[in-house]
């Protein structure tokens, strides 16, 4: 070229080196301005050319032979979702190709369940070497599978992080466990190698995802993996020997924190008898320590089955954890381990509640300074002993015609006496009040942690069934699986009255509208395992008072409680049938002249006129139970130093045992016996009488509910009905209306649920379950009649029969076989 001086070069990396130099890479002068390419022009070309090359190997996949469901989801990646992942990543709203760690995580799926599989077996690996070095050995009696692959399977939304993590677990244990049998054997040839305990924990770092064999994963979030050495827990606590099994451990979430859930890792240590939980947070790593002798309770939550309640600690150092499983598996798991490490404490508590019950009509007058006298059960009747410890689980305080003081004066004035006798500061569980009708439930902190499902509601039955003079207030609420309802009730005054008490009584019962079993079915009395209901019911002694004056003075208790007219009432199936109440071995508590315990003030007047009062027990506790939850009565009496009433305040103590939810015990026998046939609930006849209805009625429905049913089940309408002498039946002639034979009705085995399916088909869960049996008419759906029918009944031999009362609002409606 003209101008240009010919260059030569002996060798090409003198060429290159020449052409490197500032201005030698062109030729010659360019004599027109190029334009360079833009950045966003390269862009675009560098993505036309990377979605053409994606479309050829989207082309070329099906070569390759993997099944078509494998080739069709690589072909789909390549031909659409790589350009999504592409454009997250351009637009920075992701910092990860989302949908290609989607697409791995598929094909990881049958790798994971063959690594589940495999950390099973290192799992029964790791018990067998946990025992062998054991001083002891047992017999081999501990062996269990931690886990099943279905319970460990990757969520659809893994990480490549994740996925590493877990094969990084899975050859971490493999190594651990391989080592230390290593050891074992080596220690077993030669007694002079042998390590100690410490000397094993502190030759190892402490991983926790490669031992947290509970939960079926690691501890580490989806952003972050938490790996913590061992020099960690020495910074946290002086040595914490490895998380080995048979001892059990989780990842878990605590919700206990107000401030925001935090990770942790937990155990439950069946050697030391006590359970850890590992804290990590950006400080670094802090453990925790709950003795077995301090838990109290582990409570599981009605709504989220993965969340469980560690309530531990006593009084005002009661303290609770809330812990959030991954799995409900993983829940059920940690409470049945805490459960056996609870049972093999020796100085566990134990699982019976006393509860206090008591009424006093105030007669619109202040209390006594001293009240203490009522919650210490002291007075006359069933007392207790004064050596007994006075601390109680739970206190039900019910009052009437109580004086204008405030609400929070009366709880304040309660917990205060209560705080005299046991030191202890109590938890208000609710209050209610109506007129000068009140409730006041306390219990003890711990109790008050196991309170779940608190409701209350209140009925006025006074003039015109609506002024709360009279009427009743209640309290409902669940202690851990056991439903408890309280009812505080002032009835219709005078002697006469004994039918409108009746009504009153079914107006509460009917109102109230509280309890889940059954809603429908609108009576509290059937709704709850527990039912109290006192108060000031009016119930008279129908005799003259010098009559029941001589019975008092002799304190021939028997002879009046012939004549009271509650008693005579049940008897004659009108009000509180199959309701219970303690003998009655106190002098009646009305009407006593106010400042004495011993002098009866049998004219109480009023306008224009006196009115005679017989010395009654009109201050009564009566309590209904479903028939497998045993009730005992410790204590009934009456307080005769607090006299600033025509009423003597009356005491009642209770205890029973609550609900435990043994499921996971019972599944697991049945697990290791799979030939065992599933149980369920079969009724083959059934057959009623009934009292007469307000209408006719041709024909009837059974309802068959419960807690331990799937669904709610109905028979079909009775066919035919039976008489007298007709079928062999255990409920009595008198029972039986004969002038209305359509009310006796029979259902046969083809009218009645075949086969009722039960949540947990094992005999030893259902022999606790209780049914609730409700009748109604078939035309309009109309209630006549429920019972609680326990099922512990019919275990002891095929084709048991059973005869129960039925009720509604308390009164007797009929018979049910």
């Amino acid at each position: 070229c003209d101008g240009i001086n010919t260059v030569s070069f002996k060798s090409m990396n003198k060429l290159v080196d020449y052409y490197r130099q500032p201005d030698q890479g062109l030729v010659h002068h360019l004599t027109k301005p190029v334009s360079s390419l833009t950045s966003k022009e390269d862009e675009s070309t560098y993505e036309n050319s990377l979605k053409l090359l994606f479309n050829e190997i989207a082309e070329a996949i099906p070569s390759l032979q993997y099944s078509d469901e494998d080739s069709r989801l690589i072909q789909t990646y390549f031909n659409e979702e790589v350009n999504q992942d592409m454009n997250d990543l351009k637009m920075n709203t992701a910092e990860r190709c989302t949908r290609f760690e989607k697409l791995l995580t598929k094909f990881f799926r049958p790798l994971s369940r063959e690594i589940n599989r495999f950390n099973d077996y290192l799992n029964v690996m790791a018990q067998i070497i946990n025992r062998v070095s054991q001083a002891s050995p047992n017999a081999l009696d501990f062996l269990y599978r931690a886990q099943t692959t279905e319970d460990c399977e990757l969520p659809s939304e893994s990480t490549v992080d994740e996925l590493i993590n877990k094969m990084y677990s899975s050859q971490q244990l493999l190594t651990t466990i391989n080592d230390r049998f290593i050891r074992l054997l080596k220690a077993d040839a030669n007694p002079n190698n042998a390590t100690t305990p410490e000397d094993s924990s502190n030759s190892e770092t402490t991983n926790l995802s490669d031992h947290l064999s509970g939960s079926g994963g690691d501890i580490s979030s989806s952003k972050q993996r938490v790996n913590i050495e061992k020099s960690d827990y020495q910074d946290a606590d002086n040595k914490l020997q490895e998380f080995r099994l048979p001892n059990r451990s989780y990842t878990v979430t605590l919700l206990s924190n107000k401030k925001k859930p935090t990770e942790a890792a937990i155990k439950v240590d069946s050697n030391k008898g006590l359970i850890e939980i590992l804290h990590s947070s950006e400080k670094g790593t802090s453990i925790s320590k709950i003795l077995a002798s301090e838990i109290y309770r582990v409570v599981k939550d009605p709504e989220d089955f993965k969340i469980l309640k560690v309530i531990y600690g006593k009084g005002k150092f009661s303290q609770q954890e809330i812990l959030q499983f991954s799995d409900v598996r993983s829940a059920e798991q940690f409470f049945s381990a805490v459960e056996r490490l609870r049972e093999l404490d020796p100085v566990r508590c134990t699982e019976k509640v006393n509860i206090f019950v008591g009424t006093w009509n105030m007669g619109g007058n202040p209390p006594p300074d001293d009240i203490r006298s009522w919650p210490l059960c002291y007075g006359q009747g069933v007392t207790i002993n004064p050596e007994m410890e006075a601390t109680f689980d739970i206190y039900a305080f019910g009052v009437q015609e109580s004086p204008a003081i405030t609400e929070a004066e009366w709880v304040d004035k309660l917990k205060a006496s209560l705080y005299q006798i046991t030191n202890l500061d109590y938890t208000t569980v609710k209050t209610k009040m109506m007129w000068g009708i009140r409730i006041v439930i306390l219990c003890l902190p711990e109790v008050a942690l196991r309170i779940t499902n608190v409701k209350s509601n209140c009925v006025g039955t006074g003039v015109a069934n609506r002024l709360g003079n009279k009427g009743g207030v209640a309290v409902s609420f669940r202690l851990d699986d056991t439903n408890f309802c309280f009812i505080n009730s002032h009835l219709a005054a005078r002697a006469e009255e004994k039918k409108r008490r009746q009504e009153n009584v079914q107006l509460i019962a009917r109102s109230l509208n509280m309890g889940d079993l059954n809603p429908d079915i609108a009576d509290v009395t059937h709704q709850f395992h527990h039912v109290f209901w006192f108060g000031d019911l009016n119930y008279r002694l129908d005799m003259s008072i010098p009559e029941a004056n001589n019975g008092i003075a002799c304190r021939n208790f028997p002879k009046l409680y012939q004549v009271d007219q509650l008693h005579q009432e049940k008897l004659n199936g009108n009000i509180f049938v199959d309701w219970h109440e303690q003998l009655l071995k106190f002098p009646p508590t009305y009407r006593v002249a106010v400042g004495k315990d011993d002098v009866y003030d049998t004219i109480k007047k009023k306008t224009g006129k006196n009115v005679i009062n017989v010395p009654s027990w009109c201050d009564r506790i009566l309590w209904k139970s479903y028939p497998s939850c045993l009730m005992e009565c410790l204590a009934y009496g009456s307080v005769h130093d607090m006299l600033t009433s025509d009423h003597l305040p009356v005491f009642g103590l209770y205890q029973t045992s609550i609900n435990g939810n043994d499921i996971v015990d019972i599944r697991k026998k049945s697990i290791r016996n799979p030939h065992k046939m599933p149980a369920y609930i079969a009724v083959l006849s059934a057959h009623a009488a009934i009292r007469p209805t307000k209408r006719y009625v041709a024909h009837f429905i059974l309802e068959f509910i419960s807690p331990c049913l799937e669904n709610p089940m109905e028979s079909a309408p009775n066919a035919t009905s039976w008489q007298l002498h007709t079928i062999t039946s255990q409920i009595p002639s008198s029972a039986i209306p004969s002038n209305l034979i359509h009310h006796c009705p029979l259902w046969e085995s083809s009218d009645l649920p075949d086969k009722m399916k039960a949540k947990y088909p094992y005999m030893e869960y259902l022999e606790k379950q209780v049914l609730l049996v409700s009748l109604k008419a078939a035309d309009n759906g109309e209630y006549i009649g429920a019972c609680h029918v326990p099922l512990t009944a019919f275990m002891k031999s095929a084709n048991q029969s059973y005869v129960v009362n039925l009720t509604l609002y308390g009164e007797e409606t009929g018979k049910l076989e």
